[in-house]
């Protein structure tokens, strides 16, 4: 009997180096999912434990779009964080908006994804994430489509 071997789903260019480790990410979750048809798809990568008294690893989440092909474009990467007091609430910490070029950071606002040590920031942010991957941070992986 011949093993069927997972789907391999291609990424168009993003204004951003999202590197080869992160798409394998990715095609690892979608993957799972070879049901998938064109349109919106959000992958969420969370740690149950997290909470605003002890903290632990943000969740994030990755909005993708399909054309149908199995090509697939990255729309955007958010890291929410628990902000607040007395009542935190889950807000957006770091998003990477690939449809305006724009990337927020709660401390510096809007700034366009051409701007000094952006290319920094999100290789800073893609390399934790994706240690924390492999360490297995992330219990709980569910893919969300419109």
């Amino acid at each position: 009997m011949l093993s069927q071997s997972p789907l391999i789903s291609s990424f168009n260019k993003v204004a951003l180096p999202i590197s080869q480790a992160l798409l394998g990410i990715l095609n690892s979750v979608l993957s799972k999912h070879p049901e998938l048809i064109e349109g919106h798809h959000i992958i969420h990568f969370s740690d149950k434990h997290y909470c605003a008294e002890q903290g632990g690893y943000h969740p994030i989440e990755i909005a993708l779009v399909q054309d149908g092909h199995h090509f697939y474009s990255i729309l955007c990467i958010t890291d929410f964080s628990f902000n607040g007091y007395p009542y935190p609430t889950l807000e957006r910490d770091i998003e990477f908006d690939f449809i305006h070029s724009a990337v927020f950071t709660r401390y510096s606002g809007i700034k366009s994804m051409s701007s000094p040590n952006i290319v920094k920031l999100y290789a800073l942010w893609e390399s934790t994430f994706i240690a924390n991957f492999r360490e297995g941070v992330y219990n709980l992986i569910e893919l969300r489509s419109h």
